[in-house]
């Protein structure tokens, strides 16, 4: 599988919420860091994280591009988050059911092998749209 290949697979996997799926891309021991700095090491904390968030929004990722050198891939990706229900506390801000939240981000996925090692996330752009 090529390492585009594998980020294709690993988004789907993501976007389904299909966690087993997702700690197979992952080293044990992998580093993640998220777009506001949160860093998360290990596979259980990775989904002990997204798990409740995607209990709360649909969150769906889109790869705009990626492109590889070997070790690191790199891709620019599109999130949308709609709010499932009311959450006054959300990370990225208030959030009513129905609004929507759109990040772009950058993200760096260090691997070896067929594992992920290392990511990091930086947000491009933010955008809100509350439900009318």
């Amino acid at each position: 599988m090529t390492p585009e290949a594998r980020l294709a697979a690993y988004i789907d996997a993501f976007n389904r919420s299909d966690y087993d799926a997702l700690c197979d891309f992952y080293a044990p021991d992998v580093r993640l860091v998220i777009g506001n700095g949160t860093q998360l090491v290990g596979r259980e904390a990775i989904v002990a994280f997204y798990r409740p968030i995607k209990q709360q929004t649909q969150r769906t990722i889109t790869v705009r591009q990626c492109f590889h050198d070997g070790q690191v891939l790199a891709a620019e990706l599109e999130s949308e988050f709609l709010a499932l229900t009311d959450l006054p506390e959300f990370a990225a801000g208030p959030m009513r059911r129905g609004d929507r939240r759109y990040l772009n981000s950058l993200v760096f996925y260090d691997f070896a092998g067929l594992h992920y090692t290392r990511i990091r996330a930086a947000v491009l752009k933010r955008a809100y749209r509350p439900v009318a």
